[in-house]
């Protein structure tokens, strides 16, 4: 209120990739897998061939789905009849192998791909677009925010150079540094003999 005016500050997006909504879908999609003892491990799959759209990813979700359908329909085949021993294990073993494989494939592939990506994900890109080619236009208003005058804005200063042929002054402290620090060893060292 009494001072030069001040220009709003902007938020700035966050810098990491894994933001909290990017958070929450990991843990969705890897708690539908698990709490669902395998039947729904093809769709963290699903997800991330559409995400990722790579060929290896849509046929890893064809397998998972195949052997969730597969799963489910030896669950409904045998309802309430008793399952010898080698049939459960080998039910519980494709149950361990879906929720496992595709919770660990999804999560470590989703991980990679956001560690690349950094903020913005390419998948979130519309085709064809290089942010290399944006082109800034400016402005037909003349000043576009009305907070600040053109006037009250101070003119950028750039810092001195120092003349060709004379050392920078960071070599001068850099030296004053080390003497002083030698000097301090002897002084320690002073010190520990008395």
């Amino acid at each position: 209120m009494y001072g030069p005016p001040q220009v709003p500050q902007v938020p700035q997006p966050s810098k990491s990739p894994a933001s909290g909504g990017r958070i929450a879908l990991l843990v969705l999609f890897s708690a539908l897998a698990l709490l669902s003892c395998g039947f729904l491990a093809w769709a963290p799959m699903l997800r991330l061939a559409v995400v990722t759209r790579r060929v290896l990813d849509w046929v890893l979700f064809g397998v998972t789905f195949l052997l969730s359908a597969g799963l489910f329909t030896y669950a409904a085949a045998t309802g309430d009849k008793e399952a010898t021993t080698a049939e459960a294990l080998v039910a519980v073993g494709v149950m361990v192998v879906l929720v496992a494989g595709s919770i660990t494939y999804y999560l470590v592939t989703e991980i990679r791909r956001l560690d690349r990506a950094g903020v913005a994900a390419p998948a979130l890109r519309p085709p064809g677009y290089d942010p290399g080619a944006a082109v800034t236009v400016p402005s037909p208003i003349g000043n576009p925010n009305p907070y600040v005058s053109p006037v009250a804005v101070p003119p950028a200063v750039q810092a001195p150079q120092p003349p060709a042929g004379h050392a920078p002054r960071i070599d001068q402290v850099r030296a004053e540094l080390d003497e002083l620090s030698d000097l301090l060893r002897h002084q320690r060292e002073d010190d520990g003999r008395a």
